[in-house]
């Protein structure tokens, strides 16, 4: 199925990557959970209010052959550069870190095959707006929107102020639910989940053919850029203080995004782009709006020309970027399943 706004659709491949570091509808009564979360239907879907300090979390890795032979303390400094020498020598002998389900000596030399485990403790999560409407769902697919500030996946300092934490413990038939593609922490909008294995297998596919459709709507700084454009400028990392930020670069990965204007307000100095990226680079439409000359409003990190402007966290929201349409094949019958979610700001 290919088509959309312009006839093509972007590729954003699924996966699960878990870092080691990481006015409102009216709220019905809330039920206590085990978890510490109090589950309240919002809108059209249950949203979880959980308490600040979470569950912690145990992060689970293998040591490959051509990592072995590395003492417990060097492999962790040399994998996870996040924290020093010091910070894991401290939680090695804490007690937090264990190899083969015994905990571990910093001296222990690691063995191919070996399984480690870093139990890291309860921490206290940043706030983040956890409500999200349900706009599809069956026993395969669950379709729902999320706000600007909730972070999809576990990740950083976010575990259980996440979309995909807060559905999955909405409801007993989501507890298998994951994403089959991500949104930026900052972007509000449709998110698609498979509930069951075989409907994921089915969905992720789709997009590694570049076969699902998604439409963004933005709101651009100005009134200069063309009705329609092809944003084509390369995109790759850069350092960006202790991380790696992606934007317009030469060298960079080739990429593409479809651009088109939908309205202009010359007294508010913005457009109302509609945006769909046939690539699936990081912060891609983002990038591609600065490098035309028109970023997203609110948006501090990318200047005109698509390179970084201040010293922010790519994490940081305030701007207004919202994914509005999805189209894909149901994972169950094959029909099209298309679906709109307009932001109060378009």
């Amino acid at each position: 199925m290919r088509g959309g706004l312009w006839g093509d659709a972007d590729r954003i491949v699924a996966r699960t990557f878990i870092g080691l570091y990481g006015a409102a509808p009216k709220a019905l009564a809330p039920r206590i959970r085990a978890d510490g979360c109090r589950s309240v239907a919002a809108g059209a879907g249950p949203a979880l209010q959980c308490a600040p300090v979470n569950q912690g979390y145990v992060y689970r890795h293998f040591i490959q052959p051509a990592t072995a032979g590395r003492t417990v303390l060097a492999h962790h400094v040399a994998v996870f550069t996040r924290a020093t020498e010091a910070e894991w020598r401290a939680r090695i002998d804490a007690g937090q870190v264990r190899i083969n389900g015994v905990t571990a000596d910093p001296l222990r030399v690691l063995a191919a095959g070996d399984r480690v485990t870093f139990h890291r403790p309860p921490w206290e999560e940043p706030d983040a707006p956890l409500a999200f409407d349900v706009v599809y769902e069956d026993a395969d697919v669950l379709v729902v929107t999320k706000s600007s500030g909730l972070q999809v996946q576990p990740g950083g300092t976010f575990q259980e102020h996440t979309l995909w934490h807060q559905v999955r413990v909405s409801a007993p038939d989501r507890a298998d639910a994951s994403h089959v593609h991500r949104l930026g922490r900052g972007t509000s909008g449709l998110v698609l989940f498979g509930k069951t294995r075989q409907a994921r297998a089915s969905l992720c596919a789709q997009f590694r053919r570049r076969e699902p459709c998604k439409t963004y709507l933005a709101l651009a700084r100005g009134t200069g850029l063309p009705t329609s454009v092809q944003a084509r400028h390369p995109i790759g990392p850069i350092p960006h203080g202790p991380i790696v930020v992606w934007c317009a670069q030469a060298g960079g990965k080739a990429s593409h995004t479809r651009l088109r204007v939908l309205a202009r307000d010359a007294a508010k100095e913005r457009s109302l782009v509609a945006a769909q990226p046939i690539t699936g680079r990081p912060d891609q439409i983002r990038i591609h709006l600065a490098a035309c000359g028109a970023p997203l409003v609110g948006d501090r990190l990318f200047a005109p020309g698509g390179g970084i402007a201040e010293d922010v966290p790519p994490g940081l929201g305030g701007y207004f970027l919202h994914a509005a349409g999805l189209r894909f094949e149901h994972p169950t019958h094959g029909r099209a399943v298309k679906l709109r979610a307009r932001p109060s700001w378009a």
